[in-house]
């Protein structure tokens, strides 16, 4: 495959961008992730102002939020997404999966909400759908806060 085809699959690609403040779970995320066909990993953050400054520079499709961030709040950068990129989708993946969270979430935007201690691989799993032929058709429909 040649270059030019190869770069235009990649400019195809659903972009997604991570904020996750654990050095570790960003990097089995960005594996997780990166090894999914038709997903790109095209940036992370550690703190609100730089997760704020990164998706509003790379317009990414779909962002993985986790709540407790380095500085700042991933409450904030979710508000923050939905008030300038509507139709951003998030996805929350957070170990604070209680129902007062998942609630506020909700109330912000958040597309979907993920328990960080049982639910890591389901948020794999959704964007495989996400990027297959058939999309969602409803499969995951029961994940969505």
């Amino acid at each position: 495959m040649n270059s030019q085809i190869k770069s235009t699959l990649a400019m195809n690609d659903l972009k997604v961008f991570i904020v996750e403040d654990s050095s570790a779970v960003r990097e089995s995320l960005h594996s997780l992730l990166s090894d999914i066909h038709g997903v790109s990993v095209v940036g992370h953050a550690a703190d609100e102002a730089g997760a704020i400054e990164g998706i509003n520079r790379l317009l990414p499709d779909f962002v993985v939020l986790d709540l407790h961030l380095q500085q700042g709040t991933g409450l904030n950068v979710l508000t923050n997404v939905k008030k300038n990129h509507a139709k951003m989708k998030v996805a929350v993946l957070s170990n604070y999966a209680n129902a007062l969270y998942v609630s506020a979430c909700r109330q912000s935007g958040a597309d979907y909400f993920f328990d960080k201690s049982f639910q890591f691989m389901l948020l794999g799993q959704l964007l495989e759908q996400l990027v297959s032929p058939e999309g969602l058709n409803g499969k995951i429909a029961t994940l969505q806060p």
